[in-house]
């Protein structure tokens, strides 16, 4: 016999269930306004960069940083969705267009910690003093040998690798054949070590600030096309509703945050000569105190 009563009861309780399944399921993750969920690209200067953001975040102003190292792809697409509270490096207005005009009204937009960077393609002194000084040089055949027919890249959503192929499928005829081979930071740079060291010939899709400039001889390659784009600012991005989850010292700290280029290629430096991204922003950070405290505390810290 049908009965109402228990029927109805175990509705409810395979509602509740079902309530509980959904909610372990659900991708987003639970907020917690003690904690900001850090987007660190996997290149150098970002990494460099946020181990000095992390450090201040933690030390000065006592939030959590639970930090990763997504792809610039990811990351976009991670800021936009809220799976992420912060991210850096947004290169604008030209690298990152693409994933800009996809993400810019979903994100909050702290503004440039840094500007004059910008995109190249690079050589070693010895390939530059051979007489390769534009991409153009690149079609002849001789060079072309030298090279192996291979562009050294990074990881293939960045915007410089878009950018390159590009350069390579439809602005330069003498560059067809040409590999633009996929990688990261680390391996672009672990070949351009061992080219030097052999004398052997490479070239790399390269930007600035980058250790490599620190570390050898380098020359940018001429490109007169200007494919890879002029100058560009490096922004900090956090989800559009950032202000309302977080402390407003918080926003007000990353609004301020600024650094001259020669300083964000000091932090760089430190990080490739401590090999740890937190401990290079603490010695920065111990280095330009009256920097750090007007970043954290405003201008009335530095009258």
């Amino acid at each position: 016999m049908f009965n109402k009563e228990r029927y109805f009861v175990r509705l409810a309780v395979l509602t509740v269930i079902l309530m509980m399944f959904l909610v372990g399921m659900s991708p987003v993750a639970e907020e917690n306004e003690d904690t900001i969920r850090f987007g660190v690209v996997p290149w150098s200067e970002s990494i460099a960069l946020g181990g000095l953001i992390e450090y201040l975040l933690e030390t000065e102003i006592g939030m959590q940083v639970k930090l990763s190292n997504p792809d610039v792809g990811r990351a976009y697409n991670d800021i936009k969705n809220k799976r992420l509270d912060l991210m850096i490096e947004a290169w604008l207005p030209r690298t990152h267009e693409n994933y800009w005009n996809r993400v810019s009204r979903y994100v909050l937009n702290f503004g440039p910690v840094y500007e004059d960077a910008g995109l190249t393609w690079a050589v070693p002194d010895y390939v530059y003093e051979a007489g390769v000084r534009s991409v153009t040089d690149l079609g002849s055949s001789e060079v072309k040998k030298k090279l192996s027919g291979k562009i050294t890249g990074i990881d293939p959503n960045s915007g410089i690798m878009q950018h390159s192929k590009l350069m390579i499928e439809k602005e330069y005829p003498e560059l067809e054949g040409y590999e633009l081979a996929e990688g990261t930071d680390k391996s672009m740079t672990e070949a351009l070590q061992k080219a030097v060291q052999e004398k052997s010939w490479i070239v790399v899709t390269l930007w600035a600030p980058h250790d490599a400039y620190a570390l050898y001889d380098l020359h940018s390659l001429e490109e007169p096309k200007n494919v890879l784009g002029g100058e560009e600012h490096i922004n900090i991005i956090g989800r559009e509703d950032f202000m309302s989850v977080f402390p407003n010292e918080v926003s007000e700290f990353l609004s301020r945050l600024h650094l001259p280029f020669s300083m964000e290629v000091e932090l760089t430096r430190y990080y490739n000569e401590l090999g740890d991204a937190y401990a290079a922003g603490q010695q920065f950070a111990e280095n330009h105190p009256h920097l750090v405290d007007y970043w954290v505390r405003g201008p009335s810290a530095i009258e």
